[in-house]
């Protein structure tokens, strides 16, 4: 059984990793002064930037992506970690089911050698961890997986909640659809996706759009919406020109999907 000092010097270790990878973690830029005022996280999508009215998610948030299973949640999340790596920022992912595939995040943008990873034991220790990411300042912004089935602690996320807040430097996403009664309670930041047609070339589908709505904002006004285009990995692998030659096909007349490759 781990304790918390081994959960923090394990931790600890981690951040020195990252420490070492880069001067003042920004590759090669000097760290910000924490006086300083960092700007959003980027969503990876700039309608959604707007939507949100804070041109991102807001650093010191704790924000829900609701979505059915299948819906776009993950993808979006590993956007928002692509696009914050591109301007220079350290993720992270908790990964409390292991299902996170480092090859589709690949695919999406992401480099995975800037990428801290950690396979939390529960949601609890899922909680605790996020709590140490957050309290480093660090990290620009992280992602809860909490799989399918685990259901979070209220308190537990209502101390990460408050943390995050004080630190006013990290964003957290949290993805638990198990969870989502008591996240959404807990949530500054609340949005809900729901698929609204796939996006196919032929009969392959390589994506699907979705409508985010913004349904809770701490820091902004809620209510506004968003279209998506969010592309699977592989069809992003199997043509770069993918978001212009794919076309929107309702969900009624989805087409059977087949095995392209193997």
């Amino acid at each position: 059984m781990r304790t918390d000092a081994a959960i923090s010097l394990s931790l600890a270790t981690a951040l020195d990793t990252l420490r070492q990878r880069g001067l003042g973690l920004r590759r090669g830029s000097e760290a910000p002064m924490p006086e300083q005022a960092r700007p959003s996280v980027p969503t990876g999508h700039r309608s959604l930037d707007a939507a949100l009215g804070t041109a991102g998610w807001p650093r010191g948030a704790l924000a829900l992506i609701d979505a059915p299973a299948g819906s776009g949640a993950t993808t979006l999340a590993l956007g928002t970690l692509a696009a914050a790596q591109a301007v220079g920022g350290l993720v992270a992912w908790l990964d409390l089911d292991g299902t996170l595939d480092p090859a589709v995040a690949a695919r999406l943008g992401v480099s995975l050698e800037w990428l801290l990873v950690v396979h939390p034991r529960d949601p609890a220790e899922a909680i605790e961890l996020a709590a140490w990411l957050g309290r480093s300042g660090l990290i620009d912004a992280l992602v809860l997986d909490l799989g399918e089935w685990a259901a979070p602690e209220r308190r537990a996320l209502d101390r990460l909640a408050g943390l995050l807040a004080r630190s006013g430097s990290t964003s957290a996403l949290v993805l638990s659809p198990a969870g989502r009664t008591v996240t959404g309670v807990v949530a500054g930041v609340r949005v809900a996706l729901q698929r609204t047609a796939w996006l196919g070339i032929g009969r392959d589908l390589v994506g699907q759009r979705v409508q985010a709505v913004v349904e809770r904002h701490r820091w902004a006004l809620a209510g506004g919406s968003a279209e998506l285009d969010l592309w699977f990995g592989e069809g992003r692998r199997i043509d770069p020109l993918v978001a212009t030659l794919a076309q929107p096909q309702p969900l009624e007349e989805r087409p059977a999907l087949r095995v392209v490759s193997a």
